[in-house]
């Protein structure tokens, strides 16, 4: 196994960052300009840089990189408080542009730059945007939810007090312990009939949840979650991802691959959260079994994160590792390291 770095390089960062935000693809390690940007990136690379920010406060890149971030999706922001997600290369926004999860995704941005602010100046204006994109909470799917029950979390560890972050925090937990209830039974425990993509957000939500509300149903619900998907995803010895090839639709057979990046971040903070409401250390311990997938503790034993471009390949096949090292690859690996215990 490579070894691991001690502190997560920004080198490839700054080469898929131009002065307009995070641009969305690589080829090998070459910004493809061609797809342009993602509201969905720039948001979780927001996230990155105020955690870095928080570890490595003396990184001047770190808030030149943050900057550019916010503004982008300062930018994304539409009228009725939604954002689009896909801007081209010549910064226009792309007619078959669908929010997605990308509102979720700002939500937690804006809840993350709120609680740790890189300067106290950002907060009024994010807190604006904030307050007003959490309005959409209600109707979003169940992962969009999670997204902004992180964000709402996050946001009340500033504003502790703040009731309508608790009622949009406890709707969204409500609604998806509901979700849990209908698609669950003895063999799939679960909030819907399929595991895909990120799928350990969810329960991650639960738990941010049950700790910021100290409420213990959210954190009963989140630890069933949590089992059934390390029941899916750990075999004793590595982490084997649910792959994007197929997925695992309930009553079927799950899919090796292409196991994703995505999946090794949200895995981390789950089984952060996990560890700060119940305490049990076996969650550190799988936390890094999680993170060991990027340096070859998975299915091909072969290393996803490059030691030498300081770039994530974009997941692994059935014949190998993909050699793209692409935004969503990267930022999930630079969260993943940030969320690695001890991290505030």
């Amino acid at each position: 196994m490579p070894n691991k770095p001690k502190k997560p390089s920004l080198e490839h960062l700054v080469r898929l960052t131009d002065e307009t935000g995070l641009i969305q693809h690589a080829k090998f390690i070459i910004p493809d300009r061609f797809n342009g940007y993602c509201t969905d990136d720039n948001a979780r690379a927001a996230i990155v840089m105020v955690k870095y920010l928080k570890k490595y406060p003396a990184e001047p890149r770190a808030v030149k990189l943050f900057e550019i971030y916010l503004s982008f999706l300062y930018h994304a922001l539409k009228a009725d408080k939604t954002v689009h997600n896909f801007m081209d290369y010549n910064r226009k926004w792309r007619a078959d542009d669908e929010p997605g999860d990308s509102l979720g995704r700002a939500i937690w941005a804006f809840g993350a730059i709120i609680a740790s602010p890189p300067d106290t100046a950002y907060v009024p204006v994010v807190k604006e945007f904030f307050e007003d994109s959490s309005n959409h909470i209600p109707q979003m799917s169940p992962r969009g939810m999670g997204y902004s029950m992180l964000g709402q979390a996050e946001y009340l560890k500033q504003f502790p007090d703040a009731k309508e972050a608790k009622e949009l925090l406890a709707f969204a937990a409500d609604r998806i312990v509901e979700l849990c209830k209908k698609h669950s039974n003895a063999d799939w425990n679960w909030f819907e009939n399929i595991l895909s993509y990120d799928n350990a957000i969810v329960p991650a939500a639960l738990f941010a949840a049950g700790n910021v509300l100290n409420e213990k149903k959210y954190t009963s619900a989140a630890q069933s979650l949590c089992k059934f998907l390390l029941d899916n995803t750990y075999n004793g010895r590595h982490f084997s991802f649910i792959g994007a090839v197929g997925w695992y639709p309930k009553g079927k057979a799950r899919a090796q691959f292409d196991q994703q990046p995505i999946e090794v971040a949200s895995t981390v903070l789950m089984l952060k959260l996990a560890y700060e409401a119940t305490g049990d250390k076996e969650y550190l311990n799988l936390q890094t079994k999680a993170f060991d997938w990027f340096f070859g503790e998975n299915d091909l034993r072969m290393a996803v994160y490059d030691v030498k471009t300081n770039g994530c390949c974009d997941g692994i096949g059935d014949g190998g590792v993909n050699i793209n090292q692409g935004a969503e690859s990267l930022v999930s690996f630079l969260l993943a390291a940030m969320f690695l215990n001890p991290v505030p």
